[in-house]
């Protein structure tokens, strides 16, 4: 197979062996990809270590391999995002962390690549940057497939009033339906309203948002049950999120 030009994220990198590395890569025609770029962890080696670290976004050349890893070279660094605040950097590895968990190796998805790409750069310039993170999980929740459903009842399908959410049907239900759900959660109708903007906003409209940071916990947990019920993921892979909305910036 001849040689492919791509550009992608750098998702997640391993040493392999002495000099090699093991790059996944998120890109835009390919979706996500596993390929060995040997040789540049060299002592002389042209190549700098930044081009080849998570959070990279690169140039490279892909040769698929029938069997065995792909093989990757000349990569070329593009943009590696140097966030002026802290916590920015933190989401946006927690950020690739999702990408990583939730894409199969070669799934295609230009909306999730395209919300990841303005992600990044939102994050450059945001005051909020715990509002973008949630903005982000939201949308990619959509994206997923997963929901969230925020209108009309998940269970009865009518117009009523909102009181419970339910990480099983991806959505609100309503209070009638609540009580035949065992595991569904009480939300207020402003959380319901909060999920509803977010939705339809423009990620770089989100920071508008004045919420509080208890509620935007509330919201990303939510969505973390909602995440965590339709993947066959057996471990709580949101833990340190807490720190996301607890923090003092």
């Amino acid at each position: 197979m001849p040689p492919i030009k791509t550009e992608g994220f750098v998702l997640k990198r391993i040493d392999f062996r002495e000099t090699s590395v093991i790059l996944t890569l998120f890109t835009k025609e390919l979706g996500k990809i596993k390929g060995i770029l040997k040789g540049v962890r060299k002592e002389n080696s042209k190549i700098s270590p930044l081009t080849f670290s998570e959070g990279a976004y690169i140039h490279s050349i892909l040769y698929k391999r029938k069997s065995g890893l792909n093989l990757l070279s000349s990569p070329l660094l593009i943009d590696f995002p140097n966030y002026e605040k802290k916590i920015s950097f933190k989401i946006y590895f927690w950020i690739l962390k999702l990408i990583d968990l939730f894409i199969s190796e070669n799934q295609t998805d230009e909306n999730i690549f395209s919300l990841l790409d303005k992600t990044m750069k939102i994050l450059k310039v945001t005051n909020k940057p715990w509002l973008i993170f949630l903005g982000f999980k939201i949308k990619l929740i959509g994206f997923l497939g997963y929901g969230i459903r925020t209108d009309i009842c998940c269970k009865c399908n009518k117009y009523k009033k909102i009181s419970f959410f339910s990480p099983k049907m991806g959505g609100v239900i309503c209070k009638e339906c609540g009580k035949e759900e065992i595991n569904c959660i009480k939300i207020t109708n402003k959380v319901n309203s909060i999920i509803k903007f977010i939705k339809k906003t423009d990620l770089k409209n989100i920071e508008n948002l004045n919420i509080k940071k208890e509620e935007g916990e509330k919201i990303n947990f939510l969505g973390n049950l909602t995440i965590y019920y339709h993947t066959n993921l057996d471990f709580i892979w949101w833990k340190n999120e807490k720190n996301i909305f607890r923090g003092d910036y």
